[in-house]
C-alpha cells in the first residue's frame, strides 16, 4: 500500500496499530540516514533508530487522536530520533567539550564569503565517506545543526523549533561548523599531499 505522507497522521490517528508500519516504511531510510550522519556507526544508526520509533509507537498510543491527526509528523519524528540519540549519548558518558558561543559576535554572520559556502566545499571532496568522516569530528553541536541544515534540508527556524534553541545560535552553530569542517577539510588535504610528495 503507498500512502501519501500527508495521509499518514489522519490514518494513524484512526487505527495507530494498523498504519504504523506504513510509518516504518516511510521514514526508515530517512531517519536511519540522519542518524549515520549524527553517529557516524552503521550498528548505532541502526540501534537509534529501532529505539526511536519504539519510542514513537509508545508516545502516539498515549495521544489522543485529535493530537495525532495535528502532528506534523516528520519533524516529530526527528525530534525523537534527537533524543535517542542525545540520551545515547549520555548513557556511554561520553565527554563534550562546552563551547563558547557569543551570538553577538560580529564574524558569525550568516552572510558568509563565497568560500563560506559548503556547496563549494562539498564539491571539493571526492568521495562521501571523507566528507562523513570529516563531519564526524566536528563537535556534536555542529554536526546536528549542518546535517539538519544541508542534508535534511531543514531551514534555520525548523532546526531552532527542533532544538529548542533560538534561531540566532542556529546560525552561528552553522557558521562555525562549516569553518571547522572547512579547516578539517583544507588540514586533510595537505596531509595527503605531503604524503604524494614523498
Amino acid at each position: 500500500m503507498n500512502l501519501r505522507e500527508e495521509d499518514l497522521p489522519r490514518l494513524l490517528a484512526a487505527d495507530l496499530h494498523h498504519y504504523f508500519q506504513q510509518l516504518v516504511l516511510h521514514y526508515q531510510h530517512r531517519l536511519y540516514t540522519f542518524a549515520y550522519r549524527l553517529s557516524a556507526s552503521q550498528q548505532n544508526a541502526e540501534d537509534i533508530v529501532q529505539e526511536a520509533f519504539v519510542n514513537a509507537y509508545v508516545s502516539l498510543e498515549n495521544y489522543t487522536p485529535e493530537r495525532i491527526r495535528t502532528l506534523k509528523l516528520q519533524a516529530w519524528l526527528y525530534r525523537v530520533t534527537l533524543n535517542v540519540y542525545t540520551h545515547s549519548l549520555r548513557r556511554a558518558r561520553l565527554h563534550v567539550v562546552p563551547l563558547d558561543i557569543t551570538e553577538d559576535s560580529a564574524m558569525l554572520e550568516i552572510l558568509g564569503r563565497p568560500e563560506e559556502h559548503p556547496e563549494l566545499l562539498f564539491e571539493q571532496m571526492e568521495q562521501r565517506q571523507e566528507l562523513a568522516s570529516l563531519l564526524a569530528q566536528l563537535p556534536e553541536k555542529y554536526r546536528i545543526c549542518i546535517t539538519c541544515y544541508y542534508f535534511e534540508h531543514f531551514t534555520y527556524q525548523e532546526i531552532a523549533d527542533l532544538l529548542d534553541q533560538p534561531l540566532g545560535t542556529i546560525k552561528s552553530s552553522v557558521s562555525r561548523g562549516i569553518r571547522q569542517l572547512r579547516t578539517l577539510f583544507e588540514t586533510t588535504s595537505q596531509q595527503e599531499g605531503r604524503k604524494e610528495k614523498q
